[in-house]
């Protein structure tokens, strides 16, 4: 069982600077002892894993509703004023809140008065990043919730996107660590970088490309893609290498009437004898799924070189067989759904 000592605050400084921030919160925080440092070791606790769009406000709204000490938000694109509301709701009823936008998302503009007139602490990201493309909330010190869906009403009504809600608290405090750095950084402070040598968790541009291609080059028998597009070279050629040592492989892209990009990347696919589908009228393709020999890869990040190397993104693996099911079954009924690729 994974150590642990506790810390009263993260980044001292930017918490002073931050009316907002809990000045008594404590964190668990990762002992150096070789535990949780791989993405498959065990959590404590299996997470909640869920599917937008269908229920998914009501999700997100009752997560947020269960915040009782503390609220820190990260989301690239936010535009429903009504969870927008929820977030002022709990600083009103005495929660610590903290969120974090992109500054070059202009549809953040929908909520930025709400949380204005609400006195809500909040910044646009650093710049440091290329986009501030990560989407999640940490709620209470005691969970974090992971996802590939923005706080965008699409979201909320078209869009096919994947999350989970994390107890574990070694994640938990990685989370917590990275935004603690990200909420310096926004509030123009110099910010050491967490250490995140030891961390279940996928994150840019710390890991996810290292951790992304060995995902899909350890799959021996299955390997099934959800995603809006692939633009990264080095994924695209690990994806055609399962394939070609006998891996049985899966695409569903967005169409390429919307991502034009996926027209040579299917080009690439089916000459190695991969079958792709595209989503055209039955959602809106915005997930960034990866299933590989029954484990999902769920979080924040696009195949893209920006997404790995540049932008801030979140993602984590599911490797517990009952929190993969309804990730499984839902890829399995849109590749019913979708249309083949011509």
């Amino acid at each position: 069982m994974k150590s642990f000592f506790v810390i009263a605050t993260l980044l001292v400084a930017a918490c002073q600077s931050d009316p907002a921030a809990s000045a008594d919160a404590t964190i668990a925080i990762d002992a150096p002892d070789g535990t949780g440092c791989t993405p498959t070791t065990p959590r404590s606790q299996v997470p909640d894993t869920f599917v937008g769009p269908t229920g998914l406000q009501t999700r997100l709204g009752n997560l947020i509703d269960g915040a009782h000490t503390t609220l820190d938000v990260q989301m690239y694109l936010f535009t429903v004023q009504a969870l927008a509301n929820k977030i002022v709701a709990a600083k009103n009823r005495g929660v610590a809140v903290r969120v974090i936008l992109d500054p070059d998302e202009a549809g953040n503009q929908s909520v930025i008065p709400i949380f204005n007139s609400g006195a809500i602490a909040w910044k646009n990201a650093s710049t440091v990043y290329t986009f501030s493309h990560a989407k999640y909330l940490l709620i209470d010190h005691a969970s974090v919730v992971i996802m590939s869906m923005n706080f965008n009403v699409d979201a909320m009504n078209n869009e096919r996107n994947y999350g989970f809600v994390d107890r574990d608290l070694e994640d938990v405090a990685d989370v917590q660590s990275v935004f603690e750095q990200d909420w310096a950084l926004a509030n123009g402070m110099q910010a050491a970088a967490p250490n995140l040598s030891c961390t279940r968790l996928i994150i840019s541009p710390v890991n996810s490309t290292q951790r992304i291609l060995t995902f899909i080059n350890g799959a021996h028998q299955t390997l099934d893609l959800e995603v809006l597009y692939v633009s990264d070279v080095n994924v695209r050629n690990a994806i055609g290498a399962a394939k070609q040592r006998g891996v049985t492989v899966r695409v569903i892209l967005e169409d390429p009437s919307d991502q034009a990009g996926n027209a040579a990347t299917t080009t690439y696919l089916k000459n190695l004898g991969i079958p792709v589908k595209y989503v055209t009228t039955q959602f809106y393709n915005h997930a960034k799924l990866i299933i590989a020999d029954g484990t999902a890869l769920v979080g924040s990040q696009n195949m893209s070189p920006t997404s790995l190397t540049q932008n801030r993104e979140i993602a984590g693996l599911i490797f517990e067989p009952s929190a993969l099911v309804p990730i499984q079954q839902q890829f399995d009924a849109d590749w019913t759904a979708t249309t083949p690729a011509p």
